[in-house]
């Protein structure tokens, strides 16, 4: 449905990258094993979460942000 890790409500809106949950080996590729292309284990990721999991990113961001008292002038207190 074009939701960010399939979430309902985290419809990604820009380029859709699809994320294996299982690792890939270059034996996989080389032998085009089954399991590659099976939607049992592929998710529709968007382009941030694609680059947190692969780079081990801890921020990720689902929802709004919750803005405070000058956080955008941190050197204001």
């Amino acid at each position: 449905m074009g939701c960010d890790l399939g979430l309902k409500g985290y419809e990604i809106h820009g380029s859709i990258y699809i994320h294996h949950m299982n690792p890939v080996t270059v034996d996989d590729i080389i032998d085009r094993t089954p399991f590659l292309l099976d939607p049992e284990y592929l998710i529709c990721v968007s382009f941030a979460t694609h680059e947190a999991i692969t780079f081990s990113e801890k921020d990720i961001q689902f929802g709004p942000i919750e803005r405070k008292p000058n956080d955008t002038c941190p050197w204001r207190k």
